[in-house]
């Protein structure tokens, strides 16, 4: 009999300040996946005075060994990320964990974070360390932002305070298999089996991404250049899935609009790949698309300022390139 039992007896009802213990929930993972969670949240546990508790299907034995105290068995069909949702926050909103710990798969993410917002807790995902602060009983999260360009350190206050952690992020528990632990089924409603179904085809057009963002833009000046060659650029990019643009002489040539001029007095760009063709490329050019990753330049002054900071350079007039090219792709 824990807590939960002997509150329930007495007759309490469970404060919203309540919140205990440390579950660590295992969806559609092995054993060995979990154990240094298990493991981890023993140790924390033991620090705090309070009771590891452990969701999933396989051995409770295994998991008791590993540090659960109490091992709460999940029905292999409500592994789906919907149902899991719902059968834990209809289980959590009683129980008041105070911390939980994920597996940071693509379901133990999902769930994690959908499970978060349903309890109106906090979440932090993909963590590779956890230090617990045993004066504020919250723990401090270490997890990678920006693709891994750096480390964050969160600490959350909201409860419960929900962690995906990476596998590898703590070593292996000792397994005992002297400890002594509990076992509780967790049943989950029928109407819960399936909570998507497919209706078919959107009719959805996504947003256009604007010049600003676009990862691709082809942009053409007059030097070399014709309404017909002009004409050709734009199919051009649209064969590459460019986005068109042209220098303000462009503009006054009637080829583009106002809102399609690169440059410091029209619109800066950072695209992947950047393609001017009869663009002079003087300091105000350089200047809205020096965020460019790669320049290729077509123009047919080899004295053209573009030349100096483009990766590649072809001296030519464009309306003789852009049709070769354009025969080509």
């Amino acid at each position: 009999m824990d807590v939960y039992d002997l509150q329930a007896l007495m007759g309490e009802n469970i404060e919203a300040e309540d919140y205990r213990d440390l579950w660590v929930v295992g969806l559609a993972v092995e054993m060995q996946h979990v154990a240094s969670l298990l493991g981890e949240a023993r140790r924390m546990a033991d620090m705090l005075g309070a009771y590891v508790h452990y969701i999933g299907a396989g051995d409770s034995d295994e998991a008791i060994a590993f540090g659960a105290d109490r091992v709460h068995t999940l029905a292999a069909e409500s592994l789906a990320p919907d149902a899991a949702v719902s059968t834990l926050a209809t289980f959590f909103e009683t129980r008041k964990p105070e911390f939980v710990f994920f597996p940071a798969t693509d379901i133990g993410n999902e769930v994690a974070g959908c499970l978060a917002q349903r309890l109106k807790g906090g979440v932090v995902c993909n963590c590779i360390a956890l230090r617990l602060d045993e004066s504020a009983r919250e723990i401090v999260a270490s997890h990678p932002v920006y693709d891994g360009a750096y480390y964050l350190d969160t600490a959350l206050a909201a409860k419960p305070q929900i962690f995906t952690v990476r596998e590898g992020a703590f070593p292996a528990p000792l397994r005992d298999s002297g400890r002594n632990g509990e076992t509780e089924p967790m049943d989950s409603p029928a109407d819960l089996a399936i909570r998507a179904r497919a209706l078919g085809e959107a009719d959805y057009t996504p947003p256009a991404v604007s010049l600003r963002k676009a990862a691709r833009v082809f942009a053409v000046g007059r030097a070399g250049n014709d309404s017909e060659s002009a004409a050709i650029g734009k199919q051009i990019a649209e064969k590459i899935g460019a986005h068109f643009a042209g220098d303000r002489s462009a503009f006054d040539s009637g080829w583009i609009e106002e809102d399609q001029i690169v440059g410091v007095n029209g619109i800066e760009i950072a695209p992947d790949v950047y393609i001017a063709a009869g663009i002079w490329g003087d300091t105000l050019h350089r200047a809205g698309a020096e965020g460019a990753k790669f320049v290729i330049a077509i123009h047919p002054d080899k004295r053209a300022p573009i030349f100096s900071w483009a990766d590649t350079c072809l001296v030519g007039k464009p309306k003789d390139v852009l049709p070769k090219l354009l025969a080509l792709l």
